[in-house]
């Protein structure tokens, strides 16, 4: 055996020994390890906001009850609650530690996590256990009721929804100042939601507005108040509904009620020249106009005006109204009969303001009116009876809507249509001139519960002023000679433009227009019903 032999066998029992002796040394740090067991009971628990519940910890050493000081943490994204300690947070001679845990007395979800952590230091090392607690909120129930005054109705008519919101558990109160969502679908489809709010006693009403069907159909209506977690008190969802049966509209269902313009009424020949042709092709065509003097033979128009030159349009309106219900009773209607209108130049302001502003009071006109509000105000007591909720079609001819450049006065008003001077009709002139207080404080929006159609003329002049793109389709147009063509638009709302001569050139001017013009009959014939 020579020397390299004997070296690499001393080589190799020297690596043997050292393997030996390192796996004997780690089995033996293994056998002195230490086994640490630590749990939180209830690993994950359910409480309700405000309440309490006992968790306890158990630690143990190598299976045997183990005294530690614990270290606890409570985490979460909102409100944690709160541990308190019977003692202290040490595990006792058992192994064990416990807390009462607080839920906070409010929660914004309806699970709410909240990560209870408990850590302690053994020889030099960290041990941690957790548990999660699910937080969940009181909820208060709650019950609505709908109702409606019918359950069938003509297309065009409004009908009134009325919710009823109560909350409780033990007993049943209104809940006001609520949201209510109304939604309503036809063949399951949503064609239309609104929101309303409870008043005192826990009522909300909504007026629903349907026009233009051509077979009976049947509309779901689902009020629903949402489940609420915002506030101190929590309260459940629920919801109702019902279904309404809406007829197609034949014609005469809904008399038309036509209301002249500016000084319209003062002749009968100006009275007869603005409404004859007109009235003759809706009775023809089997509409009902509405007769304001029944003792006469054939249709008696509505003829108004101021009383003084102090009153301005929402003065007029009122006496509008009053002739309105009052020949809506001796035509053997009821008061709140639906009606429609066809309105020419201010009669369109007039109509719009019974229809945009429902029991207003309107006694008196602030001239010193400062943009807060509204300028005209009352003696105490509702004046406009008739509110949009009882007008089905509002088509509107050369009617300032955005009224007129401020050069047309008085003088020009009676030169171009041939009007006398009468002075009381000098309070509504300012009523519309561009930007008018009454105009601004009525707005250009209209009513979701009427189907509106402007109607303007353009012959191609516009006195004292440039072309003007109100509907904002980027095509600016002139005037009928009087009222901006586009003044009659309302935002959204269709608009019909003629464009053409003055008469006896053309029949587009703005006289012409409501009085002669076959083109404006028409579109008036055909959305009185469609």
């Amino acid at each position: 055996m020579n020397k390299k032999t004997i070296f690499a066998g001393l080589i190799i029992i020297i690596i043997l020994f050292l393997l030996v002796i390192s796996f004997y040394g780690f089995t033996g740090k293994k056998r002195e390890e230490k086994r640490v067991y630590m749990r939180i009971f209830p690993s994950k628990f359910y409480i309700q906001e405000g309440d309490k519940k006992e968790i306890k910890l158990e630690l143990k050493l190598n299976s045997v009850p183990f005294s530690s000081k614990i270290n606890w943490s409570v985490e979460s994204t909102g409100n944690t609650g709160k541990l308190v300690f019977k003692k202290d947070s040490s595990t006792d001679e058992n192994g064990v530690a416990s807390a009462i845990y607080f839920a906070p007395d409010d929660v914004n979800e309806m699970e709410h996590r909240v990560r209870i952590i408990a850590t302690s230091k053994i020889n030099g090392k960290l041990y941690s256990a957790e548990t999660t607690a699910i937080i969940y909120p009181f909820l208060h129930e709650t019950k609505i009721k709908i109702e409606s005054e019918r359950k069938k109705m003509i297309a065009g008519e409004t009908i009134f929804l009325k919710a009823y919101l109560f909350s409780g558990d033990e007993e049943w109160k209104p809940m006001k100042n609520k949201n209510i969502v109304w939604k309503f679908y036809i063949n399951d489809t949503l064609f239309m939601e609104k929101k309303t709010r409870t008043d005192e006693l826990g009522i909300s009403d909504l007026p629903f507005f349907y026009s233009n069907v051509e077979k009976n159909v049947s509309v779901k209506i689902v009020a629903e108040f949402e489940r609420n977690l915002s506030g101190i008190d929590d309260f459940e969802g629920c919801s109702s509904e019902m279904n309404v049966i809406i007829i197609p509209e034949k014609l005469g269902d809904f008399p038309v009620v036509l209301i002249h313009g500016w000084s319209g009424g003062i002749t009968d020949a100006l009275l007869n020249y603005t409404w004859w042709n007109l009235t003759q092709k809706l009775v023809k065509n089997g509409y009902r106009v509405l007769d304001f003097d029944v003792t006469k033979k054939g249709v008696q128009w509505l003829v108004y005006e101021p009383d003084w030159f102090e009153h301005h349009i929402p003065w007029i309106a009122w006496k509008v109204c009053e002739k309105i219900k009052e020949a809506l009773i001796l035509n053997g209607y009821s008061p709140n009969q639906t009606i429609d209108i066809v309105a020419h130049s201010m009669g369109g302001l007039v109509a719009r303001f019974i229809a945009e502003h429902y029991m207003e009071d309107v006694d008196y006109w602030n001239k010193n009116w400062n943009g807060t509000g509204y300028p005209w105000y009352g003696d105490g007591d509702a004046d406009i009876t008739i509110g949009a909720f009882q007008i089905d079609d509002l088509i509107v001819v050369g009617t300032p809507c955005h009224g007129v450049p401020p050069n047309v006065n008085e003088s020009f008003l009676r030169s171009i249509i041939k009007y006398a001077y009468f002075p009381w009709w000098v309070g509504p002139i300012p009523d519309m001139i561009y930007n008018s207080p009454f105009l601004e404080a009525m707005g250009y929006n209209g009513s979701d519960l009427i189907d509106y159609y402007g109607v303007g003329g353009d012959i191609g002049i516009i006195i004292g002023d440039y072309p003007v793109d109100f509907d904002g389709d980027g095509i600016a147009h002139y005037s009928d000679g009087l009222c901006p063509t586009e003044s009659p638009y309302l935002e959204g709302k269709p608009l019909y433009i003629l464009e053409g001569k003055a008469w006896p050139l053309g029949e587009e001017d703005h006289m012409s227009l409501i009085a002669i013009n076959d083109k404006v009959h028409e579109y008036i014939l055909k959305h009185l019903i469609n």
